[in-house]
């Protein structure tokens, strides 16, 4: 609370205020900026709502900006460690560096359990540790990873939370049709998938068109397709986002892409 007859300072920010302030910034900057400004900012900083969502995708920028020295994997478990610690154990999600592997990911499951959702790009094969962890997380909401672990081991795991896991995206260089089959059959209540920068057929889309009951969002931008058809068009109509790029056979128009509803041209044939 600010003093009588003196202006109003950052730190006199209410905590609550603060906090709800904090949960929105990146971590290098949660870690080794506000927490030296002030005792109010530091915390407040340290609130468990703060490091509810762990985001190490930027590795780079934070092992610079905190200064680290060590092996890649030494210095992010010990990071790891302590934002878990920090949150108290009730983090919401993580989305983990390309490096990491399925011990980090069966590290956060064991101390976690009710993550909700997790971003993994490594691109091995689901090993024992990866499969372990999927079991730990009873309250799994979505996730984003690489093709290779779209197997029949993994969903069978993930059909036990199938009544809430709706979002789910996937790195693939190409789907097929026995893996969107596969998804459709495990996972029939998505709401929100993202299949970015792959090849796929005309029957695959519709798949997921048909199936897919309750889809909301679609994201296949960037996918290699012959064309965008009407069929696809109308199939699509229903869901409250689309976002794609492709051929559009509807006329002399050459490229185009679309988002909501809308379909914007981007050149023309010739």
């Amino acid at each position: 609370m600010a003093l009588a007859g003196r202006r109003p300072r950052w730190e006199d920010l209410g905590r609550d205020l603060l906090v709800s302030i904090f949960e929105k910034i990146e971590m290098e900057d949660l870690i080794a900026g506000v927490s030296f400004t002030c005792t109010a900012w530091r915390d407040a900083a340290g609130d468990p709502l703060c490091w509810r969502e762990l985001d190490f995708r930027r590795w780079e920028l934070i092992s610079r900006r905190l200064r680290f020295r060590r092996a890649l994997s030494v210095d992010f478990r010990d990071l790891l460690r302590f934002s878990i610690a920090r949150a108290g154990g009730a983090v919401d999600s993580v989305f983990f560096p390309d490096f990491a592997d399925e011990i980090d990911l069966l590290f956060v499951a064991e101390r976690c359990p009710r993550l909700r959702y997790f971003h993994f790009g490594n691109d091995e094969e689901p090993t024992d540790q990866f499969l372990q962890a999927i079991d730990k997380l009873r309250h799994l909401q979505g996730m984003a990873v690489n093709e290779a672990v779209i197997c029949e081991e993994v969903l069978e795991i993930l059909t036990r939370c199938r009544a809430t896991f709706t979002e789910l995206e996937v790195f693939a260089e190409r789907v097929s049709e026995n893996m969107a089959a596969a998804i459709c059959d495990a996972l029939p209540n998505l709401r929100k998938l993202r299949l970015r920068d792959c090849k796929m057929s005309q029957p695959v889309l519709l798949l997921f068109l048909d199936e897919l009951k309750d889809l909301e969002s679609l994201d296949i931008s960037g996918y290699s397709a012959p064309r965008i058809t009407r069929q696809v068009l109308e199939k699509a109509s229903r869901l409250k986002e689309f976002l794609w790029e492709s051929e559009l056979d509807l006329g002399d128009l050459y490229r185009c892409s679309g988002s909501c509803g809308d379909i914007f041209f981007q050149g023309s044939r010739d």
